[in-house]
């Protein structure tokens, strides 16, 4: 029997591989990725047969597609980690190709024949995969601004451009948010399959932060008076560019998570500490850990206005001015809510969105 070097990967660690790229973030918890293991040493990344179909030419379709395939792009960071925590070094193309192939979008190749030890920082990302939390209540702490620069370098390394908004671009935001959420004829073009224990409360007045109005749970609570938005931007705006911001933003979320998640010494060690005095405690390590690292960071969408001018077929365009040639893609609001797991993620179907599609080996059992 000829040595097949690809028999290496054990069995066991597709199911961790499954789990990782189904724990990833999607529009609307919609889950639009399907991975296709085409053979012994590469997975490809697919969109379903009903979604790679829609038409870029409709500008209802073509934010659609947008969102799903930067969805499919957070689900693909995801499988790059686990792939690396496996020990394994990966090539990964992208290759959206709607001429060949409108499903695929990008191509793993697993490089199998020896194994690599993941670094600290690999394997940090890797478990903040299942400590990465989105929350549309409001937040108790900002995100402090070592976590933002942390956030706008890890994107970055993507491709893509994370930048904070200030407080007069935060406020126009917020402003054109809830124009958009007003607006009875705006039909948001994703389906909501987010469960309604994960909603948050609607704002009492314009001064606060808006979520959808498909998201509000009644109660009458109110968001923070100062959030804190971040852009994400590509250079251009076609399926490439949606696949890097995917990315771009999955190792952002999971940056500012694994630091959320760090030792007391790390970059939020002044919200893990017990407060003494007003101030945090400066030898809090001696007061026990049950008082460190109560808050985790979150994050949650803002696109109303962006999928407002998609469907009105409007270029996009950020409402200020920016002296960066890029074009938008998200905002999100980024803080701090208690430190828990999400129990409001969606159960795992029973149909897997990754399947095994290699041909059975001559003479395999």
């Amino acid at each position: 029997m000829p040595w097949d070097p690809f028999a290496n990967i054990p069995i066991a660690n597709i199911d961790r591989i499954r789990d990782a790229v189904e724990d990833a973030p999607s529009i609307f918890n919609t889950r639009p990725w399907r991975f296709v293991i085409s053979a012994a040493d590469r997975i490809d990344l697919r969109l379903p047969a009903d979604l790679a179909a829609l038409d870029e030419d409709d500008p209802r379709d073509r934010a659609r597609k947008r969102g799903y395939v930067i969805s499919c792009g957070a689900s693909l960071f995801n499988l790059r980690l686990a792939i690396r925590v496996a020990g394994h070094d990966l090539t990964v193309w992208l290759v959206p190709d709607p001429e060949r192939d409108r499903g695929l979008l990008a191509s793993v190749e697993i490089e199998t024949r020896w194994v690599k030890r993941p670094t600290l920082a690999e394997e940090e990302l890797y478990e903040a995969i299942w400590r990465r939390h989105t929350s549309r209540s409001p937040y108790i702490l900002p995100a402090p601004l070592p976590i933002v620069v942390a956030m706008e370098h890890a994107a970055a390394r993507e491709d893509a451009w994370l930048r904070l908004l200030n407080h007069h671009q935060t406020r126009t935001w917020m402003r054109l948010a809830a124009i958009t959420d007003g607006d009875p004829a705006f039909v948001p073009p994703f389906p909501n399959l987010v469960p309604r224990e994960n909603y948050g409360p609607p704002p009492r007045n314009r001064r606060y932060p808006r979520t959808r109005a498909a998201f509000w749970d009644g109660s009458a609570r109110h968001f923070e008076f100062h959030p804190r938005l971040m852009a994400l931007s590509t250079d251009d705006d076609e399926a490439l560019d949606w696949l890097h911001a995917g990315q771009g933003l999955q190792h952002a979320i999971l940056t500012a998570s694994r630091y959320s998640a760090s030792a007391a010494h790390g970059l939020t060690a002044r919200y893990h500490a017990p407060r003494r005095f007003g101030v945090p405690a400066r030898h809090h390590l001696l007061t026990g850990h049950d008082d460190l690292a109560r808050f985790g960071l979150s994050v949650s969408f803002l696109t109303q206005p962006l999928e407002h001018e998609d469907l009105d077929g409007v270029e996009r365009q950020w409402p200020w001015r920016w002296r960066f040639a890029e074009l938008p893609q998200l905002v999100v609001r980024v803080g701090y809510t208690p430190d828990q797991p999400d129990s409001t993620r969606p159960e795992k179907e029973k149909e897997p969105h990754i399947r095994d599609a290699r041909p059975s080996r001559p003479g395999a059992p």
